[in-house]
This record gives structure tokens, C-alpha cells and sequence, in this order.
């Protein structure tokens, strides 16, 4: 009994530590497997915190990367934005300085004849005269317009009495008005002499221009167009000794704007007058020529017959800003030149030892509305049955305001009619104005040789 006892206890002893080892495993071999178990665990565990912070810096520097990632992009479009302005800002001042540069090289080549006469103030205007004898005719252009106007008109004046063209302050080759002009004697402020681009101002300057710097032969037959006509007019009321005749060509009237719920006021202002700010812009950032180059730019003065020379000028005026500026300004102040003419009138009647002749076509411009039109013929009525009543009409079929390179003899002959009646009421005047001229030809001769 003790013997099976001790076997039943001992077969027990050996399950159990069957079951405390792994199947296939001795029972001594056992203590040094856990051992090696515990190791490799030890291992494993600082391996593991080895790749924790592997990982801990590759997610840091990836981070990193892809903060530079980042980046990357937003300097690649301020680059880009750099250089795409660096173009732009090329492309706008590129043609300025090139209008610029063609316009100091252009000028020499294309002024026109005459003479610039300084008229006080250090103020140069261009005058053109050609011709001899008495009376001497006077040219004054249309509004915003240059003595090119009369290119037709002038050479064939030119053939049987005096006659002169000029450029209005700042427009063509004459100066702009100066802003003042001090001297060690006197200070004059522009404000004193009258506004600059108003008639005041334009008269006060042809009549030094005429008799003070160049000395012209009297009398004055007097011919303007448009704002031309309104300077003429005002001279004559200043100046009523030196002028003999008054033409009126298409003549711009005081009330114009007033007429027919001021439709001519709405035109000039909102469209005449913005359309030339615009040009002055495009011309000072340098896309009139670019326009101009390309046939898309119409110039002032067209026709067949129209000189070369004339035609390059009005490209060149086109892109001249300065002369661009004091067309907006005689257009700007057109309301200040008619007010003054009112004035004028109203402080004493106009001369009646000055007789007028009004020139006019159909209408003002085919191209205008109608109603337009019709405006400027009614206030071209009342200037002759109120303002002038002794007036000459001569009404010129099938012509507007172009007549004046399109059909110059409708100007030329009434003019040279005027220069007969008046030589034939003055010979004697007329005969020493023949010798006036032929002496200072003579003198202008002999200085030329000495120079």
C-alpha cells in the first residue's frame, strides 16, 4: 500500500511539471530557456525605444520637409508676380520714353516756318507772315487747331498782300503761357494779364505779337474761325484802330449753349472735352503713336490735297501731351472767352468803321446730328440780325466747318476782294507800305550777308 501511495504521488509530481514546461522540453533545460526569454525581452523592449525615437525625428524632419514644402510655392508666386510686374511696368513705360525721345528728334525736323517772337513775359509764339504790302491779313485757327489749318489758304493770300498765321499760347511750337515771370524790375502774375486760353489773354498776346515784336503793317483784316472768329471779334473791340475788316469763318456765338436746352453745352462738355483729355493721356503714356503706326487714328486736317509736311506735323501733335493740354484748356474755357466777349460788347458797340463779312456752309459738320446742326446755324442767325446786322453773309453750299482745307478760295476770294477795296480807298497808304516792305527786305538782306 505504501508503494502504490508513493507511486500515485510521484506520477502527480511528474504531470505537473509536464505542465509547467513546454511539450518536447526536458525539465532541466527549462530554468535557462526563461532566462534567455527574460533577455530577449529586454532587447526587444530597447530596440523598440531605439525605433520610437527614430520615428520621433523622422516625423519631425518630414515635418520640417513639408513645412519647406510649403513654403516653396508661396516664393515661387511672389517671384512670379515680381517678374510678370517687372513686364508690365516695361510695357507702360517703354513707349512713353520712346514718344519722348521721337518728339525731342522730330521737333527740329518738323517746325513749321516762321519765327518765334518773344511777346513779354519770356512768352515766345510762332508767327508765320509771307507776302508784302498793306493791309496785312491775320489768321487765327479754329479751336484747339494750328496754324497748319491755313496751309491752302495762306500761300494764296500770300500772292497779292501780307498775311500772317500764328499759333495760340502752347498749341503747335508756341510756349505755354508761363505761370509768372519775375524780372529785377517787376513781377507780373499770370492773373493780372487774364486767364491763359481765354480771349482776354489771346488778344493781349496777338497784339504784342503783332506790333510790339514784329511790327506788322497796318491795318489788320481780321480772319478767325470757330474760337478764332471770338478772338477776332474781342480784338477788334480792343484794337478797333488797327483792323480795317472782320471775316467770320463758321463762327463760334455767344449763347450757343444756352439754345435749345443747352444740347451744344452737353456736346462740348461731355464729349468734346473728355475725348481730348483722353488723347492728352494716350499721347503722354505713348499709345497715340503705337495707334497712329498701326492706321487707327484720324488726324485733324484731311484732305487730297493736304502737303506732306502738314501731314507728319498733325502725327506729331497728336502725340505731343503739351499741345494736347492747351487744347482741354481753350475747350475748358470756353465759357470764360464768350463772358468776356459779352463784356466787351457791353462796355461800347463794336466799330462801325470795321466792316464783317460771316462765312458759313449747310451745317456745322455733315457728320453731327442734325439737331446739332440746326443749333449752330440759329446762333450763326442771331449773331448777324443782333450782334452784327450790317453784316456780309456768304453762304457757301455744300461746305461745313473743313471748308477751310477742303475749299480755301471760298476764303480767299472775299479776302483778296477786301485787300482791293481797301487799296483803292488807301493808295497812297498802300504804296508806302510797298516800300516799307521792300527797305526791311533790303535791311534783313545786308544782315544776313554780314552774319
Amino acid at each position: 500500500m505504501k508503494g502504490g501511495k508513493g507511486d500515485a504521488g510521484g506520477s502527480r509530481k511528474r504531470r505537473n511539471e509536464g505542465r509547467n514546461s513546454s511539450p518536447g522540453t526536458s525539465p532541466e533545460t527549462t530554468p535557462a530557456k526563461a532566462g534567455t526569454t527574460a533577455t530577449e525581452g529586454a532587447d526587444r523592449s530597447e530596440a523598440s525605444s531605439v525605433e520610437a525615437v527614430a520615428g520621433d525625428r523622422i516625423t519631425s524632419t518630414s515635418s520640417r520637409s513639408s513645412r519647406k514644402r510649403g513654403t516653396k510655392p508661396q516664393k515661387g508666386l511672389l517671384s512670379k508676380c515680381f517678374h510678370v510686374g517687372k513686364y508690365v511696368v516695361l510695357v507702360l513705360i517703354l513707349p512713353a520714353i520712346l514718344n519722348h525721345a521721337s518728339l525731342y528728334r522730330e521737333a527740329a525736323e518738323l517746325k513749321p516756318e516762321g519765327e518765334l517772337y518773344d511777346v513779354g513775359w519770356n512768352h515766345k509764339l510762332l508767327l508765320n507772315c509771307a507776302g508784302t504790302g498793306a493791309p496785312t491779313v491775320v489768321l487765327d485757327a479754329p479751336t484747339g487747331m494750328t496754324s497748319d489749318v491755313w496751309c491752302l489758304i495762306q500761300p494764296r493770300i500770300a500772292k497779292f498782300t501780307r498775311v500772317c498765321s500764328y499759333d495760340r499760347a502752347g498749341l503747335g511750337f508756341s510756349e505755354r503761357t508761363p505761370m509768372n515771370f519775375s524780372s529785377e524790375s517787376y513781377t507780373v502774375v499770370n492773373k493780372e494779364r487774364g486767364q491763359p486760353s481765354t480771349v482776354e489773354r489771346m488778344s493781349t498776346d496777338l497784339f504784342h505779337l503783332l506790333r510790339l515784336s514784329s511790327d506788322q503793317p497796318l491795318p489788320f483784316i481780321m480772319v478767325g474761325s470757330e474760337l478764332g472768329s471770338i478772338n477776332a471779334r474781342f480784338f477788334t473791340q480792343m484794337y478797333e484802330s488797327t483792323v480795317s475788316d472782320l471775316v467770320l469763318v463758321d463762327p463760334l456765338v455767344e449763347g450757343i449753349f444756352e439754345l435749345d436746352d443747352g444740347i451744344w453745352s452737353s456736346f462740348w462738355f461731355d464729349h468734346l472735352l473728355p475725348s481730348f483729355q483722353s488723347l492728352q493721356l494716350s499721347a503722354a503714356i505713348g499709345l497715340s503713336r503705337i495707334v497712329l503706326l498701326l492706321g487707327l487714328m484720324e488726324q485733324p486736317i484731311t484732305g487730297q490735297v493736304i502737303p506732306e509736311k502738314v501731314v507728319l506735323r498733325q502725327k506729331y501733335l497728336l502725340c505731343q501731351p503739351r499741345h494736347l493740354s492747351s487744347i482741354v484748356d481753350e475747350h475748358y474755357f470756353i465759357n470764360e472767352s464768350l463772358s468776356q466777349l459779352r463784356t466787351a460788347f457791353q462796355v461800347k458797340p463794336f466799330p462801325e468803321s470795321v466792316s464783317v463779312t460771316v462765312i458759313t456752309g449747310n451745317y456745322y459738320d455733315e457728320q453731327l446730328p442734325s439737331s446739332l446742326n440746326k443749333v449752330w446755324a440759329k446762333s450763326q442767325q442771331r449773331l448777324m440780325s443782333e450782334a452784327h446786322p450790317n453784316a456780309k453773309h456768304i453762304l457757301i453750299n455744300g461746305a461745313d466747318h473743313h471748308m477751310l482745307y477742303r475749299n480755301p478760295n471760298a476764303i480767299v476770294e472775299p479776302v483778296r476782294k477786301l485787300v482791293k477795296q481797301w487799296r483803292a480807298r488807301n493808295n497812297e497808304a498802300y504804296q508806302k507800305s510797298l516800300q516799307t516792305s521792300e527797305d526791311s527786305q533790303q535791311n534783313r538782306n545786308q544782315e544776313s550777308k554780314t552774319s
